[in-house]
């Protein structure tokens, strides 16, 4: 009997403990978040326009682009049409020609005018772009000089190889040792 009722005793003991261990529930405080305002940007129709007009310049043929060129040339001397003019000269990539695009950017980069300083970053953009390509030309001609080098170095060793095969087999063959004479 006593070790039932020191059993109940433990179990009743072991009760209290798991209940006083029980943690009462943390009360939360909601937490306002507060979320940036959502940024539309309506892009200037006349830069979506410029936007079209250079992706339609990519796929132009070479006669194309000399037409559109022509165009231009009579055109007046807008922030816009030089950003054309700009675009028809990278996209031919003549020599000089990137460096008459940017040329012709650089001023709508530097105007205080309300229309150039909307088509800025698009000038900007175009212009780092711009320089560069012209980087990368810059690197690939140097590297294709290497390369002519090089390749004319290994045909001056292939020459010269060729001039000692043709001495060694003019050497006339030498008789075995105790052969008559």
């Amino acid at each position: 009997m006593m070790t039932s009722l020191a059993s109940r005793a433990g179990l009743v003991l072991c009760a209290m403990l798991l209940a006083a261990c029980a943690a009462t529930p943390v009360k939360q405080t909601p937490v306002l978040v507060q979320t940036p305002p959502r940024v539309i940007l309506v892009p200037d129709p006349s830069v979506a326009e410029l936007l079209a007009y250079h992706a339609s310049v990519r796929l132009m043929t070479p006669s194309e682009l000399a037409r559109a060129q022509q165009d231009m040339a009579a055109a007046d001397a807008s922030a816009k049409n030089n950003l054309r003019r700009a675009m028809l000269a990278a996209t031919v990539h003549g020599t000089g020609d990137l460096v008459r695009a940017q040329a012709l950017l650089e001023p709508i980069i530097q105007s205080t005018g309300k229309d150039e300083q909307m088509l800025a970053p698009l000038a900007q953009l175009l212009f780092a772009h711009y320089a560069e390509t012209r980087r990368q030309d810059d690197a690939i001609e140097k590297l294709n000089g290497q390369l002519r080098d090089a390749q004319r170095r290994n045909d001056q060793l292939n020459e010269k190889l060729e001039g000692l095969k043709n001495i060694e087999r003019s050497l006339s063959v030498r008789p075995a040792a105790g052969a008559p004479k």
